[in-house]
């Protein structure tokens, strides 16, 4: 599981690793490459085991790490353990073999697979680094926030819930949205990026022209190797770990609702004060059901 600060021994993501693996000799590059090819399969193995595999001795394979950028053994298997999640299938998420077997058992796995995220977000999760935002978030002209395929239904949440509390907020979840609202951007705005695995690219290239404007970015991603990282000022690591065909979103779900508490209560008052329409509307208001008015509209179609 990745700490606090775990990320910063990836701060250049993959591409000062495989620019280092293509001065390695020939013979060595290639057996090293399955191993970043497919890290899923190696990334639970020890020294020795890895090294057995690829027909390595120990020391060579250390050395070889090393010529790349790790420190030690434990650094890469953090980093495989990054690239393993950035480079997730669906296959490879049905494929992992549950807890408990039988079907009941695959219900009760993803469940304990969703509350492994949880806690591994509670133990990684810097309530500074969140207030921090949520100041952002005050004081921003605008908040735009990128979220497309599957992660338009976070994106949507997190705006929906920013407009109750009176914000001037978009979304964008198609290329054209991204990179139009994203143009006109400045300093005095806010985004919000929304991608996992190997990133969208739309999204990522949206982020690009924010932070280019001068934007402040913010990104929520499942790994530090995310093209997203080196393009935000706030990063926010939200584990997705499965076993459905589909992400997990509980624990980027429970970030946003921590966010959300954050920006509330940093200026308590106000956001009561904004809140009064609110609650009178979430009481009267017609678009909520009531018994009475079924009755009513009941009896007018008899």
């Amino acid at each position: 599981m990745p700490s606090k600060n775990s990320g910063s021994r990836f701060v250049h993501g993959d591409r000062e690793i495989f620019r280092r693996l293509e001065f390695l000799p020939a013979h060595r590059r290639k057996s090293i490459q399955p191993v970043f090819d497919k890290p899923r399969d190696y990334v639970l193995l020890s020294l020795r085991q890895l090294a057995h595999n690829l027909g390595l001795d120990p020391s060579t394979l250390l050395r070889v790490l090393r010529t790349l950028g790790f420190r030690q053994f434990a650094d890469f298997r953090a980093y495989l353990h990054e690239r393993a999640v950035a480079l997730a299938t669906s296959i490879e998420a049905m494929d992992q073999r549950p807890q408990h077997s039988g079907l009941p058992g695959l219900i009760q796995s993803s469940v304990d697979c969703d509350l492994k995220n949880l806690k591994e977000l509670r133990n990684s999760l810097d309530p500074e680094k969140v207030l921090s935002l949520a100041k952002r978030i005050w004081s921003a002209r605008r908040i735009v926030i990128l979220a497309g395929d599957m992660t338009v239904s976070l994106g949507s949440y997190l705006a929906y819930t920013h407009s109750m509390l009176g914000f001037n907020v978009v979304t964008a979840s198609t290329p054209g949205e991204m990179i139009h609202r994203t143009r006109p951007l400045n300093r005095q705005d806010v985004v919000i990026a929304i991608t996992f695995g190997r990133g969208l690219i739309h999204t990522v290239e949206a982020l690009r022209q924010a932070s280019q404007k001068g934007a402040h970015c913010a990104g929520i991603s499942d790994s530090y190797l995310s093209p997203i990282v080196s393009l935000c000022k706030d990063f926010f690591v939200t584990p997705t770990d499965r076993i459905s065909f589909a992400n997990s979103y509980a624990s980027a779900m429970a970030f946003i609702n921590a966010l959300l508490v954050a920006v509330a209560n940093l200026k308590r008052q106000a956001i009561y004060d904004r809140l009064q329409e609110v609650t009178e509307e979430q009481r009267t208001g017609a678009r909520f059901y009531t018994g009475e008015q079924n009755s009513k509209k009941n009896r007018d179609l008899s």
